[in-house]
């Protein structure tokens, strides 16, 4: 089972990481491509003020930051990449003065500052320079060292070249894409069960997303899987904090 901060950690990066992800390859099919934020009408937008390179840049490196927070080889890039995308997103939604945006967008931020602050140890020989460090491999470094990874940005990046030309190739490589960052983790990273099923859930839920209007009663569908998903995280984190305290009285009662 893996300890509690190590699978928020991972479920957080699923989260992010498919925040971007679609976002991007829902902005280059024009709105075309299910998502949670937009919005999917930047270029439009932009193109009035000649900047309609500079939206695909944006939805590019969207896709590029999600695909590598999910892949888990490469979540760490990710995490850096992203700040500067969420800095720049949150001052635009307040400099617009959208109601509500810039809290979600303070939110995403949040998380992921949370993911580099799980990372400290990677990054603290910036503020000891004349120390050696020597970094250990935590269980979930270990997540992600494996060929789906590589499959699952290779999808990724279909997804984001067959977008602008052919929806169902589009739509195809997604789910393809889905499916190998969910062997990515669970394929001898994760075996407790629990763990297991917490972990792929949002990946049916993506898939769901993706290929909604084709999948009858999918609102209801994604509301169930949301819901199941909640109250599992709720129970296994119970499960998890129960077995840390028996961990420690046993450490106490051997000493």
């Amino acid at each position: 089972m893996l300890k509690n901060k190590d699978l928020l950690t991972l479920l957080t990066r699923i989260f992010l990481g498919y925040i971007f992800l679609s976002a991007g390859i829902c902005k280059l099919t024009h709105g075309n491509f299910g998502q949670i934020i937009g919005p999917p009408w930047l270029e439009e937008r932009l193109a009035a003020y000649g900047l309609s390179l500079f939206a695909e840049v944006v939805a590019v490196s969207q896709v590029v930051c999600g695909a590598l927070l999910l892949s888990q080889r490469f979540s760490l890039l990710g995490a850096v990449m992203l700040v500067p995308m969420n800095i720049a997103i949150l001052a635009v939604t307040v400099s617009q003065q959208w109601a509500g945006t810039p809290f979600i967008n303070a939110v995403l931020l949040l998380l992921n500052l949370f993911l580099l602050v799980r990372e400290y140890p990677k990054f603290s020989f910036l503020l000891q320079l004349n120390t050696t460090f020597k970094i250990k491999p935590t269980r979930i470094d270990q997540i992600g060292q494996n060929v789906f990874s590589w499959l699952s940005l290779g999808f990724s990046f279909l997804t984001m070249a067959a977008a602008s030309y052919n929806l169902v190739l589009t739509n195809l490589f997604a789910v393809l894409a889905f499916a190998s960052f969910a062997l990515t983790i669970i394929y001898k990273g994760v075996q407790h069960k629990l763990d297991v099923l917490l972990l792929t859930l949002p990946f049916v839920t993506m898939t769901v997303l993706t290929l909604g209007r084709i999948i009858p009663f999918a609102e209801p569908l994604l509301a169930l899987l949301v819901l199941v998903e909640a109250l599992l995280l709720i129970v296994r984190l119970l499960l998890g904090l129960r077995r840390r305290g028996e961990t420690t009285q046993a450490a106490t009662a051997l000493s």
